[in-house]
Formats: structure tokens, C-alpha cells, sequence
């Protein structure tokens, strides 16, 4: 043992004391010290200077009694290992040691034997405990030292990979920040040029930049912020407000103002290009590209301005974007929901669309009618000839409002439903095709399991178990296995994926990719990089 520690001893017996404390120097190597006290408060007195990890003290003493001395430590925030020492069993005494925490008792007379057990124990608490203290504490210092590159990495792959708004704000949080929000949009600087030389553009943006950011912008929007580079840096501007008009309005006042800062007391010049606003945090990546593209193509502007990604797409600008999350969460219900959840997915979305004052009508019916494409093509896909469905277009053509157009867009989703639940029926086996469609949507869930099939299709998990096997001939977790294994063979066998293998592991449901490797070569004899090496 490396550690020493300290005891206390408290007794108006000096003849127990004393042998108590020659006792426990002679037995154990690890206590430095024993300081002994005739009743509660001396040895209060001495706790405070010395603070020892042990006490031992007696019941009845003059002035202050044992279970005196126990709460008075108690009510001035300390808690060390008390063991009550006392000449009679008495039963209030041990019931009151228990409300006080005390676990050890002794009764006079001591044997040896006892005070070596229960030393022993409570050594081996307090070492338990400090290790598991500095466990902590290392993996704490660690985390700290390590998480300047983990943001890094966390950025880079918000910026460039496809992760879900789920993904990203989980991400988020395991690197110590939150990204929750209402409305999101990126910026990109970009520093073009100086008026004096006695230092570098880009010892001057460091230094100026993070000391003004937080000040120009309104304390509704949060800005997390990296350097790309020499000079670019990168803004991510999160809001509470599902407003994206207003965030856009923020957004450019306070990035003009600190262009106007930079350029006035450091005489830096300063670009700027602002993507477009998402509800998500699945659209920072877009508006991050949509922000680079615009700052690339600002051949003869102004060094020291913002541009707009609408001012190089001058008809995106009153385009309706809607929530990629509840657009995605529709396209998987019209296949396995009612259409009573459906509509209240389409309310939601009615809900946003009112929320865009001033977006013409057409761009919101051009909107409605791709997602009819989409959710046709998801149908023909999944059952080929049997998903004809008359569509009449010119009704959806028609519409003048977003009240007529919505009604249009319901009753589309009704004879959808209506679809999917007779083809099932006919099909047979109506549970488990539902089921496997759930899979094909969740496959890159790590956390997915046949509890939440179950739970969305409202029976059993013990029942849908048995069913799976009877009308597939496999398990659950065979399935599962079996697809996500397809699929990430697919995935490594495609040149034009271009994917990583920690990539492809998440894609397949799998936040380990040792694990993931682990699994891929039990499943087809080769481990992922053999099989992108044939």
C-alpha cells in the first residue's frame, strides 16, 4: 500500500485508547498516524486540525457523547469511517448509530481479532474508494486534454459527413456541447487582405476574432465556431426560434457588424457567405456547402461583405424547405402507420408552411407535389407492378391555397394507406413485411431492436419473435445480422461510395468498428478490408 492514513480514537478509558491505538500502529503499516481524545469534544477538536479517514470512539463519554460527536461531524459537512465502541448491547444505541450511518459496532471487551477485521474492512472501503477516485479523475484528465481533437473530429464530420439531426446532436453532447435548437445556419469568413504588416492575417483573425464573435451576435443565437485553414472560419448558428426568416435577418445584422469591427480596429478585410436555414441540425452540412459555393463564386464583390446563398440562386429564395425529420418520419408511416397518424404528421407540416409569410403559394404546391413523386416511388419500389395507383395530378394543379392543396395531399395519403394495407393482405404474412420495412428504415440504428418493431406495430415482442421465424425461416437477429451484413458488402464492393469502413459501420448500425469488423469476417470468413482489397 502506498497511501497512509490516519485514525482517531475516542475513550475516557485511557487503558482502551491507548491499547486500541498501540494495536493498529504495531498491525498496519499503511496508518501513519493515531491520535487519541478523552471525550466527543477534544476529539472533535482534533478532527478539525488532523482530519483522519477513521474514528473510533465510545459511546458514553463526559461532555460530549459518541453519537454527540458522530453528528456534529455530520452537520459540519465531514464523514469519515466511524466505528461506536460502547461497554453494553444496547439496542437504542445501535439504532441510533444506523440512523447516523454507522455501520460497525464493538462491544467491550474488544478482541483483537475484531479491531484487525474491521480496520481491515474499512481500509479496504477507503482504498476502493480513492481508486475509484482516481480512475475518475484520470479518465476526467484525459477527456480534457483530448477534447480540443475530438471537437475537431466532431466538426469535421457535421460539416462533411450525412448524419441524422438525432446523430448530430448526440455527437454533440459526448464532446461537451449542445447543438439543440429550433433553426440552424452556417457561415464561412474569410480574411482577404490587411492594411499593415507587422503581423500575419492569420494571427491577427485568431486573436481578434474569438475576443468580438460573441458580442455581435443577440444572446438567442448560439455561434460555435472553428478555424478552417490559414484564415476561413467556420460559424454554426443555432437558435430556439423556428423562424428561419428571422435567424436569416440576425444572422446577416451581425455578421456585417463584425466585418465593419474587423475592418476598423485591425484593418483586417473580411468576406463572408452565409448558407442557407434549416429546422434541423441534419441541414448544417447543406448550409455549410451552400455557404462555401457562395463564398467561391464572389468574384468582384466587396472584400469586406456577406453574401447570401440566395444571391447566387436567386430562385431559391422563397423556395419552402420543410423539417427533413417529420418529411422523412411521413414517408416511413405511410407504410406500416394509419392514416390517422399520417394526418397529424400532415398537420405539423401545414403548421409550418402557415409559419412562412412570405413564400408564394406555388413553391409550397411544387413542394407537396414532389413528395407525392416520392412517396409513389417508394410504393412501386417496395411491390413493382401491384402499386398501381391512379394519381390525378390536375386536382394538386388546381389548388389556389395551402388549405386546398393540403385536403388535395390527405386524401392522396388516404388511398397511399389504403394501398399499403391491401397489398399487405394479399401478400400475407402482413406483420413480418411490416416489420422488415421498420428494419430497412432503422438498419443504421445501433440501438435498434425487435422491442421497438414490436411497439410500433403494437403486439408482443415474444409473439412477433415466433412469427418472424414461422413465415421467414429466420430469426430477428438473423435478419437483422443478414441485411446489415448485405449491405455493408455492398457498400465496400462500391468504388463510387468512396466510404470509409467506420463510415460503412455506422451506416449498418454499428458505433464500433472493431466490433463491426469482429462481425463481418464471422459472417462472410473475410474481414472488411480484405474484401475492399480484392
Amino acid at each position: 500500500m502506498d497511501n497512509k492514513y490516519s485514525l482517531l480514537i475516542a475513550d475516557d478509558d485511557e487503558i482502551t485508547r491507548e491499547g486500541i491505538r498501540k494495536y493498529l500502529l504495531r498491525q498496519f503499516p499503511c496508518i501513519e498516524s493515531v491520535w487519541t481524545a478523552r471525550d466527543g469534544l477534544e476529539a472533535y477538536e482534533l478532527f478539525e486540525q488532523k482530519h483522519p479517514e477513521i474514528v473510533f470512539t465510545d459511546i458514553a463519554m463526559p461532555r460530549c457523547d459518541g453519537l454527540e460527536l458522530i453528528q456534529t461531524l455530520h452537520q459540519n459537512g465531514y464523514s469519515p469511517k466511524v466505528v461506536i465502541i460502547s461497554a453494553h448491547e444496547n439496542f437504542s444505541y445501535a439504532q441510533n448509530a444506523v440512523r447516523l450511518g454507522v455501520g460497525d459496532y464493538l462491544i467491550k471487551p474488544i478482541l483483537p481479532a475484531q479491531i484487525k477485521q474491521i480496520t481491515q474492512k474499512l481500509l479496504d472501503e477507503i482504498i476502493q474508494h480513492d481508486t475509484f477516485l482516481n480512475n475518475i479523475n484520470e479518465m476526467m484528465n484525459k477527456y480534457q486534454k483530448n477534447l480540443p481533437i475530438l471537437r475537431e473530429r466532431f466538426f469535421h464530420s457535421i460539416l462533411h459527413e450525412e448524419l441524422s439531426g438525432e446523430r448530430i446532436l448526440e455527437k454533440a453532447r459526448l464532446v461537451d456541447l449542445d447543438l439543440t435548437g429550433k433553426s440552424y445556419t452556417v457561415a464561412v469568413l474569410k480574411v482577404r487582405a490587411h492594411a499593415q504588416e507587422y503581423q500575419s492575417e492569420a494571427e491577427q483573425f485568431a486573436n481578434f476574432f474569438p475576443a468580438v464573435i460573441d458580442t455581435v451576435f443577440p444572446p438567442e443565437i448560439r455561434v460555435y465556431h472553428r478555424m478552417l485553414g490559414s484564415s476561413d472560419e467556420v460559424l454554426i448558428l443555432v437558435s430556439d426560434d423556428p423562424d428561419t426568416n428571422r435567424l436569416f435577418r440576425a444572422a446577416n445584422a451581425s455578421l456585417n457588424k463584425f466585418l465593419a469591427s474587423a475592418k476598423k480596429y485591425t484593418g483586417l478585410l473580411v468576406s463572408g457567405a452565409l448558407g442557407r436555414q434549416y429546422n434541423s441540425a441534419e441541414g448544417i452540412r447543406s448550409s455549410y456547402r451552400e455557404a462555401v459555393n457562395t463564398l467561391l463564386s464572389d468574384v468582384g464583390q466587396p472584400a469586406d461583405s456577406i453574401r447570401n446563398y440566395e444571391d447566387i440562386s436567386p430562385n431559391l429564395d422563397q423556395e419552402f424547405r420543410m423539417d427533413s425529420e417529420l418529411e422523412r418520419n411521413l414517408l416511413q408511416s405511410v407504410k406500416y402507420q394509419s392514416y390517422s397518424h399520417c394526418l397529424e404528421l400532415i398537420d405539423r407540416m401545414a403548421e409550418q408552411a402557415a409559419s412562412f409569410d412570405n413564400v408564394k403559394f406555388e413553391y409550397i404546391k411544387t413542394y407537396f407535389l414532389k413528395l407525392t413523386v416520392l412517396i409513389l416511388r417508394e410504393l412501386q419500389v417496395t411491390y413493382a407492378e401491384k402499386a398501381d395507383l391512379p394519381v390525378h395530378f390536375d386536382g394538386l394543379f388546381a389548388t389556389e391555397d395551402l388549405e386546398s392543396c393540403l385536403s388535395w395531399f390527405k386524401l392522396f395519403i388516404c388511398n397511399v394507406v389504403s394501398r399499403y394495407q391491401k397489398l399487405n393482405q394479399e401478400k400475407g404474412h402482413s406483420l413480418v413485411n411490416r416489420a422488415k420495412h421498420i428494419i430497412s428504415d432503422h438498419i443504421a440504428d445501433s440501438s435498434f431492436n425487435i422491442d421497438d418493431v414490436a411497439s410500433v406495430l403494437y403486439i408482443s415482442s415474444n409473439y412477433l419473435r415466433q412469427i418472424f421465424r414461422q413465415q421467414s425461416g429466420e430469426s430477428f437477429v438473423e435478419y437483422l445480422t443478414r441485411i446489415r451484413m448485405e449491405k455493408a458488402l455492398k457498400l465496400l464492393q462500391d468504388p463510387a461510395a468512396k466510404l470509409k469502413i467506420q463510415e460503412i459501420a455506422e451506416q449498418t448500425g454499428f458505433n464500433n468498428q472493431r466490433y463491426f469488423s469482429v462481425c463481418f469476417k464471422k459472417y462472410y470468413g473475410k474481414t472488411p478490408t480484405e474484401v475492399r482489397g480484392n
